[in-house]
Parts: C-alpha cells; sequence; structure tokens
C-alpha cells in the first residue's frame, strides 16, 4: 500500500502536503468526535438520568423500610379480646362478635357516629397491629353508621 501512495505523495507540492495533512487531521478530528465523544456524552447523559431515577427508587426503598419498620408488631393476644377491650375502651357496642377462623373475627355495630368510627378503626391498625379487611358501612335513618367488617392479626 505505501508503494502505491509513496510516488503519489512523492508527486505533491510542498504546499498540497500540508494541505492534505491539515485535511487528513480534520477528518481524524471529525471522525473521533462522531465516532468517539458523542457516543461517550448520549451515553453519560442517560447515565446520569439512571443515577436519578435509581435515586427516587432508593428513596422511596427507604421510605418503606421505615414504614414496615414503623408498624407495630402482631400483638400476641387473641383478635376477639384485642377487640373486645377496644370497643370497651371506646363505648362501643357490638351487635355482633365472633371469630371467623384463627387470627380472623367479625365486627358489627348497629349504629356508630362515622368519625368515631374512622378513628377507632385506623387505631386498631396503627396501634393494635390488625387488618381490616372488608369494611361495609350503612347509613341509618339517624345519621349513624351501621357498620359490619372482618378484622384479621397483620402476618
Amino acid at each position: 500500500m505505501m508503494a502505491v501512495f509513496t510516488p503519489w505523495w512523492n508527486d505533491r507540492t510542498p504546499r498540497e502536503r500540508v494541505l492534505l495533512a491539515i485535511m487528513a487531521m480534520l477528518l481524524a478530528a471529525v471522525l473521533i468526535w462522531l465516532l468517539v465523544l458523542r457516543p461517550l456524552a448520549v451515553a453519560r447523559e442517560q447515565a446520569i438520568i439512571d443515577a436519578s431515577a435509581a435515586a427516587v427508587r432508593r428513596t422511596e426503598a427507604q421510605n418503606l423500610v421505615a414504614a414496615i419498620r414503623a408498624r407495630p408488631a402482631a400483638n400476641g393476644a387473641p383478635v376477639l379480646d384485642t377487640l373486645t377491650r377496644r370497643l370497651a375502651e371506646a363505648g362501643l357496642q357490638p351487635s355482633r362478635l365472633e371469630a371467623q377462623g384463627p387470627g380472623q373475627a367479625v365486627l358489627e355495630i348497629a349504629a356508630v357516629n362515622g368519625r368515631l368510627l374512622l378513628g377507632w378503626a385506623s387505631g386498631l391498625e396503627a396501634i393494635d397491629g390488625l387488618v381490616i379487611d372488608q369494611l361495609e358501612a350503612n347509613r341509618n335513618r339517624d345519621q349513624s353508621v351501621r357498620v359490619r367488617m372482618t378484622v384479621r392479626r397483620a402476618q
């Protein structure tokens, strides 16, 4: 290859050789920019986006871990005993309270204030570690609420 290129190069004037050398350097610079630097810049931008998304997912995971750790430990007492105690503390009278298998109970209250019910139910979950699986509430004529709920022990 050099044997073909050398006579051609020697036939060029010094000025042409300088111009061809400058052209070759510019061509090399453009190729380096197109084939190396530009793809690296795109990859860097994508890496920054991926790192930002990973940081958001990490923060969400840390928040979930904190929420799980803050959750109260499962109460060892039977669900019926816990419900009976919490109903008595709130001054609520159940119309039906019965076990529904191990660690689960059905509770019905004929008339209760809706706001009181919501606060009481959230306390079951937050303080006692019980989970409300099903909740049915119907308004009575006197603006109280008739409630039927299935409660189980958190696992």
